[in-house]
């Protein structure tokens, strides 16, 4: 499957704590040799920002971009965290991951995300978005940045894809939406869309220390919700899965063999992820 065009919003590199298939250098070069419009680099622990910079210094025109994931190694619900990625010219803000107090209920059996020492939650008491996450959703609404959702519950989810709407945030994709850690029914995927958020697919989920791939399942989601709200993106960088960027085209392919057709596929590898990274014009 050709890549030229197409727009990847979510790709591991090297250097990292884990081993990765793949560097940052060695991503720009694939993504010019592509012809791709552009790829986003995505790291658990520290921003991606400063490193793409570094890379179109080294790469002029190498359409490589960065941004800043909220987890506790930055300081969590950090808006300077946020202004320093932007200072680099970072493009996108994850919510916590590795951090999240979701993430650490379903992967380690922490009882409660409210605590420090249990994760990172997005929801007072209340049930409504804390004080933290309200100042960095400020920021990124005023800096008009793509606010990822992490590993985030479904619950919250819920509750901050309006309030961020309701700030100004008019870049969401909301992310992993066929992983057992976010758990998002389709209906609630198409509230979510019905609020202007876009719903990322990505190639394989870990299961049990593998990797389940994802097409099927995604292009019976992608039927049902429509490629409009549909982002396509890899998630890739695993040395359990194909190297990137032929994996990247792999999964396009498997789409395509899936019943997915091309004008669908242009729009959800090229068009909405262009859109939410700021590159449509």
């Amino acid at each position: 499957m050709e890549l030229e065009g197409v727009v990847d919003l979510h790709l591991h590199t090297a250097p990292d704590v884990r081993q990765r298939s793949v560097d940052d250098l060695g991503v720009a070069r694939a993504a010019v040799e592509r012809r791709m419009a552009g790829v986003l680099l995505k790291n658990h622990l520290l921003p991606t920002a400063d490193r793409a910079a570094l890379v179109r210094l080294h790469l002029p025109g190498a359409p490589i971009y960065g941004g800043v994931v909220l987890n506790a190694s930055v300081g969590g619900l950090n808006p300077q965290a946020v202004e320093a990625a932007v200072a680099f010219g970072g493009r996108a803000v994850w919510l916590p991951t590795y951090s999240a107090g979701n993430h650490l209920r379903h992967e380690h059996g922490a009882p409660d995300a409210r605590g420090s020492d249990d994760g990172i939650a997005m929801l007072d008491a209340r049930g409504h978005i804390s004080a933290a996450l309200g100042a960095v959703l400020e920021v990124v609404a005023a800096r008009d940045l793509l606010l990822c959702t992490g590993h985030i519950s479904a619950a919250e989810v819920m509750a901050v894809v309006p309030a961020a709407r309701a700030l100004g945030v008019r870049r969401i994709l909301v992310q992993h939406c066929e992983h057992s850690v976010t758990g998002l029914s389709l209906d609630q995927q198409r509230t979510l869309a019905a609020q202007g958020a876009f719903l990322e697919r990505v190639f394989a989920q870990p299961a049990d220390g593998r990797y389940t791939r994802n097409a099927p399942a995604n292009a019976a989601a992608i039927r049902a919700l429509s490629a409009e709200s549909t982002v396509v993106a890899s998630d890739l960088g695993q040395p359990e899965n194909p190297t990137w960027p032929d994996g990247l085209a792999e999964y396009m392919t498997e789409l395509a063999g899936a019943g997915i057709g091309e004008p669908e596929l242009d729009v959800m590898c090229r068009r909405n992820p262009a859109l939410l990274l700021g590159l449509d014009g």
